[in-house]
């Protein structure tokens, strides 16, 4: 797979989240499209239509959680939990326990810096690119 044929979901409410978490993705080179979803809502709309090699997704947000984010990917074809990473700053063990259980296992915890960004980041990548060049 040629560099920049992946894109990326960033869903959180926090704006200023979703700028430094698309600056770290800008810094990779890797993304053809970097698109931030507002919520939950139209993160499920984002992963309906399109596929993403990486998702990174908040689990605090208004109108539809993380949780039911990832709840959608049951129905979903196009996306796999595999590539969704979870950033987020209250994590209780409840979420974490639901999280594992539906497949999640990546998660960055707020605040992180971009080093600790890109050790969670690189792998899914990697695989991404080396399953799409087969």
């Amino acid at each position: 797979m040629e560099k920049n044929q992946l894109d990326c979901l960033i869903i959180d409410d926090d704006r200023g989240i979703c700028r430094v978490l698309k600056s770290y993705c800008e810094n990779l080179g890797v993304f053809r499209h970097i698109i931030i979803a507002g919520d939950g809502v139209l993160g499920c709309n984002k992963l309906r239509n399109q596929k993403f090699g990486l998702i990174l997704l908040d689990v605090n947000m208004p109108k539809r959680s993380g949780l039911d984010v990832i709840n959608e990917f049951g129905t979903d074809q196009l996306n796999r939990l595999e590539d969704v990473i979870i950033v987020s700053g209250e994590l209780d063990k409840d979420k974490i326990t639901s999280i594992l259980g539906s497949g999640v296992r990546n998660f960055i915890i707020k605040p992180f810096k971009e080093e600790q960004f890109q050790e969670k980041v690189l792998p899914i990548i990697k695989k991404n690119f080396s399953k799409n060049s087969k």
